[in-house]
């Protein structure tokens, strides 16, 4: 019979996993921050306001087409800027002749959250890439973010807030 509760155990331990031993939230914490997440590396509080902050953000953004706006939520997201990838489409040797790069688009999301006195700004960029030719010119392919727009988007909201 002992036995037979030790067979029934085995598997119900595999189902429920590591669970019953728990873990601590400073360990989640550090796994959060450590499982690659961009969005925590570029965010920034600001002893302003959410209408100074929310004002700031949006005059830092200057001409870029706006795809989302809901002040409730905090989002502001851009529509799609399309421009040209530092990446070179041909060969060195064509290139002498011909300056030809593949396109690049980017999008930039802008999280808000605070209060009256204190409001945090997190930034993040989808980049897609698109060849000049060949199957792969029909496709957008997702690219990862270097973070100089992020940064750009968080130093221009820092100067309007600041006046500067």
């Amino acid at each position: 019979m002992s036995t037979l509760k030790i067979l029934l155990i085995i598997p119900l331990f595999f189902l429920i996993g590591c669970s019953l031993f728990g873990s601590s939230s400073r360990y989640q914490a550090q796994d959060d921050r450590s499982a690659g997440s961009q969005s925590s590396r570029y965010t920034r509080t600001f002893n302003d306001g959410f209408e100074d902050v929310w004002s700031a953000v949006i005059m830092s953004l200057g001409d870029m087409p706006l795809d989302k706006i809901d002040k409730e939520k905090g989002i502001i997201r851009t529509d799609w800027v399309e421009g040209f990838s530092q990446r070179k489409a041909r060969s060195i040797m064509t290139d002498r002749f011909l300056d030809d790069y593949w396109k690049e688009r980017h999008r930039i999301t802008i999280n808000i959250s605070g209060s009256n006195l204190i409001s945090s700004v997190k930034v993040r960029c989808q980049i897609q890439e698109k060849a000049r030719g060949g199957s792969a010119a029909y496709r957008w392919e997702r690219k990862k973010s270097t973070g100089e727009r992020e940064e750009e988007a968080l130093m221009r909201i820092e100067e309007i807030l600041t006046g500067s």
